[in-house]
Order: structure tokens, then sequence, then C-alpha cells
């Protein structure tokens, strides 16, 4: 198998079919996520199956994944094409953020959370801030980074539910995100003053300020995403309405 952006996926007929199936999903996601197929791309099973030498088994699978995630759309008799973004997605899925992951954060400031695990996630989040900062990172690593640091979040919220709606309205909005101009080694500085301000607040335990620093740094994400789609114009399958 060659990276994401190759031509082959195996090298042979004997590769395991589920194996397949996730490479292909890794392949194609990064590609709709890193706007390389657009909004309203039409994607043929047939096409993507002879330009990456796989059967169209796992090319279908895959797809069907990404349709489960809201990456591509069913169209009947044609195939897939890819999702469009309109406003009211940004709108809803940062608003759903900003809502869910400042209860999270309000929770996580009064769990049973020790220092050392607040600690952690601080450090954790510094040591790969200065890993990103000190080598020319990919948008996709600087998206890894900055959802675990959320997802560490919700997970010391203590809600398992909180911590799943979380992960998936971070999936969703993973194009929306990558709009935003922040999204890059540019953006390090102010996501590190935001990180520390919040992990100060979890450990002063003070549970509304968490609550609203993580909402502001949600909403001043969105505010940056909308700016970059309307500048758009909606030439690449964006919808103003």
């Amino acid at each position: 198998m060659t990276p994401a952006g190759g031509r082959k996926v195996r090298a042979n007929g004997g590769a395991d079919p589920i194996l397949l199936t996730d490479q292909m999903y890794q392949v194609l996601r990064e590609k709709i996520v890193m706007w390389e197929l657009a909004p309203n791309d039409l994607l043929a099973e047939k096409r993507i199956a002879e330009e990456y030498s796989v059967s169209r088994t796992p090319v279908r699978e895959a797809l069907a994944l990404l349709s489960q995630e809201g990456m591509v759309e069913v169209i009947p008799r044609v195939g897939y094409r890819v999702s469009a973004i309109s406003l009211q997605d940004v709108h809803e899925i940062f608003d759903m953020r900003a809502l869910l992951e400042g209860e999270a954060a309000a929770r996580a400031a009064v769990a049973p959370a020790t220092e050392e695990q607040l600690e952690a996630l601080r450090m954790t989040h510094s040591q790969w801030a200065e890993v990103l900062l000190n080598r020319d990172s990919r948008s996709t690593e600087y998206l890894r980074f900055h959802d675990a640091f959320h997802l560490g979040i919700a997970e010391l919220s203590g809600s398992q539910r909180l911590l799943r709606f979380i992960g998936q309205l971070l999936r969703e909005g993973t194009r929306l995100r990558m709009s935003d101009p922040l999204m890059s080694s540019d953006g390090l500085t102010s996501e590190q003053a935001d990180c520390e301000a919040l992990v100060e607040a979890l450990m002063e335990h003070d549970a509304e300020r968490a609550r609203q620093l993580q909402a502001d740094h949600i909403l001043n994400s969105k505010v940056r995403s909308l700016r970059r789609l309307i500048e758009a114009g909606g030439g690449r399958g964006v919808h103003l309405g």
C-alpha cells in the first residue's frame, strides 16, 4: 500500500477485505477532508476501483461508511456525490459543539480528575504543539492534535454519551474546520493560549469559567469558518442560503 495520495492500495490479491475497506475509507475521507474531492463531485465505484487497483467491493463499502458519516450522499442510479456544505451546517455543528463541549468542560472542572491527569493533558498538548511547530506539518496532523485535546476534556467529564456525541460532531465538522485559517501551524500560538486558560480553569474547579472558555473557543472557530466559506462564494458546493 502507498500513502493516501498514491495510486495503489494493495500489491496482490490476498489482502484482507476488511483491511482494504478501511484503507479505501481512509484514502477517500482524507481527499474529501482536504478538499481534493470538492463538494458535489461525483464518485464512481468503477473509476475509483481502477485508480487504486482494488475490486469494487471495498470501494462500495468505504463509500457506504462515508455516507453514514455524512461525507457523501447516495445518488440513485448514479452512485455517490461528495456532500455539499451549507452555512446552516456550520451553525448547527459549531453551536452543538459549543453547547456539549461547554457542558463537558464544566463537568470536567468538578469531576474527580486528579491534578496529575489535568497536568498530563496540558503537557501532552504542549509537547504535541512543540513537535508541530518544529516541522512542516500537514493540516491533518494539526487536526488530530486539536481533536485529541477536545476529546480529552470530554473524557474527563465522566460522561460516555457526551464523549460519543462530541466525537461524532468533530467527525461531522472535519471539512468545516479545515476551512479555518488557524487549522495550521500558524494557529498553534492561539490554540496554546486557549488551552492554558482552559486547563487553569479546570484545575481551579471553576465550572462556569471552563464552560465559557470552551464555548468561546469553539464559537470563534465558527466565525472564522463562516467567513472563509462566505469568501468562497459558493463556488465549490458551499450553499450560502
